[in-house]
């Protein structure tokens, strides 16, 4: 399930970083801040990148709570 859920995340990523770059390519003939094709573009290369992050680190985190959690068992407390 987690290697599901990382494999999507990366592949939505992917996608989301692509269409970033296609936005800025197609307007950076005018780069400044009231240009919205290149805004939407660098907003859509953040996302992305934020996406691919949380798709990497999400299982490894889970990962180390479920290594965690038999150690903190009640049963080995009492």
């Amino acid at each position: 399930m987690n290697k599901e859920m990382s494999r999507m995340l990366k592949w939505v990523a992917m996608v989301v970083i692509a269409a970033g770059i296609i936005c800025c390519v197609l307007n950076l003939s005018q780069f400044n801040d009231r240009n919205l094709g290149l805004m939407v573009g660098i907003g859509f290369l953040v996302g992305g990148s934020q996406i691919l992050l949380f798709g990497v680190i999400a299982p490894l985190m889970q990962r180390n709570q479920e290594n965690a959690a038999p150690a903190n068992s009640p049963e080995e407390l009492a």
